[in-house]
């Protein structure tokens, strides 16, 4: 993409992050509901297993492109900020632990310096990179199959309030950005997947209520197979 369509692009997937974050705090602080066990599932979508598979299918190649941007802002956003409030770590020591961030300065490089990779290293990269969605599907499936949901209804109640908050927030960002097209829809898209797996993982591996936050995960992508059609013939 041109190097002002990735600025674009990182700036409306930073204001989602930012609005969502907000809303959901005040809900947790509402409902008196630990912020270190709700707030990751209500922030942080599934922008990569769902978001971009659904991105590629509505806009292709252009807004894979856009997805990715997006995907690396909530990564880079989960996997620092997001560690550090369930397990109370240093943000700045988990961000650089992270591969995405590697890759993601790397790719914005290419972009913003103009540089072509050589043919063979393009090639090969495409190659890995076209397994990587249908890998991501399957890790999906495999991941949901071990999650079971406990408080039937608190679960359904916080999904609901994460897709909901999604699609609102991206309406309000692609307006306050006035965005058209792909980048309207892509970030519509990837604001309203339902909530990341990577969040029970983390909630598991320090203790932060991984039953309560596998029943948000379960619940939310089980409401999206039913609520993103409607969402792609909203945008589409």
């Amino acid at each position: 993409m041109p190097a002002q369509a990735l600025i674009d692009t990182l700036l409306a997937a930073t204001l989602v992050l930012l609005f969502t974050g907000l809303l959901a705090t005040v809900i947790c602080r509402w409902f008196k509901l630990s912020l270190p066990v709700y707030l990751g599932p209500l922030l942080f979508p599934n922008t990569v297993n769902m978001g971009l598979p659904v991105c590629l299918f509505a806009f292709g190649e252009e807004g894979l492109a856009i997805a990715l941007g997006i995907y690396l802002v909530v990564s880079l956003t989960q996997f620092s900020l997001g560690i550090a409030l369930v397990s109370g770590q240093s943000a700045w020591r988990n961000t650089w632990r992270s591969p995405i961030v590697y890759s993601g300065l790397i790719g914005a490089t290419l972009i913003f310096t103009d540089t072509q990779l050589p043919l063979w290293l393009e090639q090969s990269l495409n190659l890995l990179g076209s397994f990587s969605i249908p890998i991501m599907l399957i890790t999906l499936g495999v991941s949901l199959a071990q999650l079971k949901v406990k408080d039937f209804a608190l679960s359904t109640g916080l999904a609901l309030c994460r897709l909901a908050i999604g699609l609102s927030v991206g309406f309000l960002v692609a307006e306050i950005l006035d965005l058209e097209g792909a980048a309207r829809g892509v970030l519509i898209i990837q604001s309203s997947m339902p909530a990341a797996v990577f969040n029970y993982l983390l909630a598991h591996r320090y203790g932060r209520s991984p039953e309560a936050v596998a029943g948000l995960v379960v619940m939310s992508t089980l409401i999206s197979f039913v609520s993103m059609p409607a969402l792609l013939w909203l945008v589409l």
